[in-house]
């Protein structure tokens, strides 16, 4: 597809963009861990495993990752099927509800359930009042609070990925299967989880990975249990950065190990003829144990989204509060609107998250179609890079770029970035760069090369060849990657309130700012706000690139 020298200059940025901003940054944790009263020793890593409580913070976010990956995927591959194989009113709104946790951001989205949840939150109270208890029965803390706040969301990566898969199955080959005899258990255990293990392993790897290294949850609800991404916070906070450093490179290495794992047993493809125009799954009328269990999952999906919306209308005071609020009214948005500036924290998250999602489209694109096209430099190298931004938790990594651009660096042409606007896109790029370019060499990992030499043969340059025959082919699964980056860097919150400059503020660090200062219904309609902006970007998308967003797999 591309010349010598082209594919040369290609790899050379590729390969630097990786080296530069994926790897080079992150020796600053490895550095720091190695470093005992200026010699190098493990005397840090000693104190890690001689300690009972950085064991089991360790040994809770392993668990809690694989228990997010068996829930997230049992929710998201039932929903998944239910909408392959089955008909009911109000489908596309449905699919629609069940994106929505990705627009939801993690501190938001934190803030939503303990609404719900919380001792003070709906569920309690109802429960409370319901029984004619004295006190709340339960407390939204510990292992399964976290555990469930991570279901919630990351089930939407296994619902996109398994019914993108689903959706462009030939159902003859279930049919064939159950013609020669097959039972339903053996047509699906031959047939469709062989087609869908690329799409279940895609899944669980990128759940795991930011189960991983999730944050937000840990720190509000884990209560008295321990986890790695706060540990890390906590350290680095106290000054402990030795030891922060040393769990941060732990931490990446089992999530680095455990990723290799799940790539190495997706790696294999599975191929069955087909015909040429491949026959839809026949849908069949919804059962009433179908009906209950999406009426379940939808109360899951939009519970925490109401009770956001209804504390955003609430002007009861917080030691008054009811099982619902007893004032209603806008004065939470009254006063959000009154401030002269109130839309900037939006404008700042939109420029900076497009600038950053710009340049991971630009260089996803590249290096996905390196990837397909089997021309990448170096390969075992890239995949390790690739993989890195997934495993580094979002408090390290804000906390090594501060490290690392502190001072003028030839990485920022010999700027200094840290208190300037520039470094949070930069650090949106960094830790989205495995997004898009999955997303294109998963889309391009079956295109036929004859197409690109047919074009050639007719005169078309290689970049034009790219640019009318492959990309076009490509394009549902670059929009779907491209927005996803989009929308998780426009509600980012770990690294922007590290990082952030005064002159900049994005979104979720003036919700922040607002529930710190007590302002729960404005932090509520800062988040309302932020959820229409995500949907309203979303539905655009969806209409301009002619694509469902999520119907085509990231390619994890």
């Amino acid at each position: 597809m591309f010349s010598r020298a082209t594919l040369l200059v290609l790899n050379v940025v590729v390969l630097a963009v990786l080296l530069g901003y994926a790897i080079f940054p992150s020796f600053s944790a490895l550095k720091e861990s190695l470093l005992w009263q200026g010699d190098v020793s493990l005397e840090h890593y000693r104190r890690v495993f001689s300690s009972s409580r950085y064991l089991a913070a360790m040994g809770n976010s392993l668990l809690t990752s694989l228990l997010t990956v068996i829930g997230a995927g049992a929710l998201g591959s039932s929903l998944a099927f239910l909408f392959w194989r089955y008909a009911f009113a109000f489908k596309r709104a449905f699919l629609q509800l069940f994106l929505l946790p990705i627009g939801l951001p993690p501190l938001v989205g934190a803030f939503s359930f303990q609404l719900i949840y919380g001792e003070s939150g709906f569920l309690p109270r109802a429960t409370q009042w319901l029984f004619g208890l004295s006190e709340p029965p339960f407390a939204f803390e510990g292992l399964w609070a976290v555990l469930l706040i991570h279901v919630y969301s990351f089930f939407v990566h296994f619902f996109l990925f398994v019914y993108a898969t689903l959706s462009k199955t030939d159902y003859a080959l279930v049919e064939a299967a159950r013609t020669f005899g097959a039972s339903r258990a053996t047509a699906f255990r031959k047939i469709l989880l062989p087609l869908l293990r690329p799409a279940l392993v895609s899944a669980s790897l990128i759940t795991f990975a930011l189960s991983m290294a999730s944050f937000t949850a840990p720190l509000l609800f884990a209560s008295k249990m321990s986890f790695l991404t706060v540990e890390i916070y906590n350290q680095k906070i106290g000054g402990e950065f030795g030891i922060a450093s040393g769990l941060t490179v732990l931490l990446v290495l089992t999530s680095m190990s455990l990723l290799f794992a799940f790539e190495t047993f997706g790696d294999a493809r599975v191929s069955l003829s087909r015909r040429a125009t491949p026959k839809d799954a026949p849908t069949k009328p919804l059962s009433p144990f179908g009906f209950l269990f999406l009426l379940g999952a939808s109360l899951f999906v939009s519970l925490p989204i109401l009770a956001l919306a209804t504390m955003s209308f609430s002007e009861s005071p917080a030691s008054s509060r009811g099982v619902l609020p007893t004032q209603w009214g806008v004065a939470n948005y009254a006063k959000l609107f009154g401030e002269a500036d109130f839309y900037e924290p939006f404008l700042n998250s939109f420029s900076l998250s497009l600038l950053a999602s710009a340049a991971n489209l630009l260089f996803g694109v590249i290096a996905g179609t390196l990837i397909a096209s089997r021309q990448i430099a170096l390969r075992p190298f890239a995949n390790i890079a690739f993989l890195l931004p997934l495993t580094i938790p979002a408090t390290a990594l804000g906390v090594n770029l501060i490290a690392t651009f502190n001072k003028p660096s030839f990485l920022a042409f010999g700027q200094t970035l840290v208190g300037t606007v520039w470094i949070l896109p930069l650090a949106y790029f960094i830790r989205h760069l495995p997004y898009v370019t999955r997303s294109v060499s998963s889309a391009l990992s079956n295109f036929d090369p004859s197409l690109s030499e047919a074009a050639a043969t007719l005169g078309a340059s290689p970049a034009r060849a790219l640019w009318r025959v492959a990309i076009p082919i490509a394009l549902s699964a670059i929009a779907s990657g491209f927005l996803f980056t989009f929308i998780s860097a426009f509600g980012e919150f770990p690294c922007s309130v590290l990082l952030y400059s005064p002159d900049a503020v994005p979104i979720s660090v003036a919700i922040f700012s607002s529930l710190r200062l007590g302002e729960f219904g404005v932090a509520a309609a800062q988040g309302v706000l932020l959820l229409l902006v995500v949907t309203a970007l979303t539905a655009t998308a969806q209409r301009l690139f002619r694509t469902n967003f999520g119907q085509e797999p990231f390619g994890f």
